[in-house]
């Protein structure tokens, strides 16, 4: 199968309450270290309970706390609104965290910020780009592109009505590269699709509002869309349940959905992965070896960094020669020889 699957959670994580104003979770490390690194997370506004984003995000900070080699501890702290973002992360430093990582683009100017000011503290950014970081800051980047291809080609290939949708989060660049890549690669394998597409408004319920993305799925389900994508963290995961409520099929996003949200595993033919538990904890490691490098760390289909997520209960629906199809294009795209038309 081609799909690479997820780090699985290994450590449990308590709630507690920060002063900060934000929730936060928390977990051990080994107890027979002579160095004990603490790692902070800071979600962005989806928060924790997105079932995507940040909740993998943070297992790869749980993954980095169950490896006994790396003696990790970590906690994370979720944001209620952006205003939280250098809050949060300065409530690490003043903690004597040695790592904070920062989850998702809208954190990318408040992370630079608070690198610079820290300059002892190690600072990552899951999504966020800086075009010259300081020496302490490294940002985390996918090839959404790449995994919207893969799961758009798929959807090509199973529409039966040609006409599939997606309700995504802000027109945000990670987003943006998933719509690129889910449409280019649906028009791949079918030229007679006609795709469907909305972004979610900038506002206070950015990526945490599944009322408004149920609401776009079963607009898109009624004008004939027998697929309908969901990338935007909460907000699309009311896009997956508007599929299930309308008898269509669905596709996650970031993690594999079947997992992470089983209210949806009726209709969930697969996911759009990039595999986020993989680069936090590769991340983490990297410092407490002390080899990490500031700049950019990129995952993509040539290093496993992207992916789909098996079939499921859609694998004996999904034909074998559909398979091969979905095969090959992840090949091309590892290669470099097919682009998705959202290269840069």
């Amino acid at each position: 199968m081609m799909a690479f699957r997820q780090v699985a959670v290994l450590a449990a994580a308590a709630v507690i309450a920060l002063a900060c104003g934000g929730g936060g979770t928390s977990s051990g490390g080994g107890t027979s270290c002579s160095k004990t690194f603490k790692v902070g997370l800071v979600t962005d506004v989806g928060k924790l309970s997105d079932k995507s984003f940040n909740a993998t995000s943070w297992k790869g900070v749980q993954s980095a706390q169950a490896d006994s080699s790396l003696c990790v501890q970590g906690r994370a702290i979720e944001s209620n609104q952006p205003t939280d973002y250098q809050k949060n992360m300065q409530t690490f430093v003043d903690q004597g965290y040695d790592m904070v990582i920062a989850v998702g683009f809208l954190m990318t100017d408040d992370v630079l910020a608070v690198a610079k000011a820290n300059p002892k503290v190690k600072f990552s950014i899951v999504d966020g780009s800086h075009q010259s970081p300081p020496d302490n800051l490294t940002d985390l980047l996918f090839r959404e592109d790449q995994a919207g291809y893969l799961a758009g080609a798929l959807a090509g290939l199973y529409t039966k009505s040609n006409v599939i949708g997606g309700v995504y989060g802000l027109d945000i660049p990670p987003v943006h590269k998933y719509r690129v890549g889910y449409e280019n690669g649906a028009k791949h394998t079918n030229p007679n699709i006609k795709t469907l597409g909305v972004y979610q408004p900038a506002g206070p319920k950015a990526f945490n509002d599944p009322d408004w993305g149920k609401a776009r799925g079963i607009e898109f389900a009624d004008q004939g869309a027998d697929l309908i994508f969901g990338a935007g963290g909460n907000t699309g995961n009311g896009a997956l349940l508007a599929a299930q409520q309308k008898s269509k099929t669905c596709i996650g996003v970031d993690v594999d959905q079947f997992d992470s949200y089983p209210e949806v595993q009726s209709c969930l033919i697969t996911s759009a992965e990039k595999k986020l538990a993989v680069a936090v904890k590769a991340w983490i490691t990297s410092v407490v070896k002390g080899n990490v490098k500031s700049g950019t760390s990129l995952f993509d289909a040539s290093n496993g960094g992207v992916g789909i997520a098996p079939f499921h209960n859609y694998d004996s629906k999904v034909t074998s020669d559909q398979k091969s199809k979905i095969q090959e294009i992840e090949k091309q795209l590892a290669s470099g020889t097919l682009k998705t038309g959202a290269e840069t």
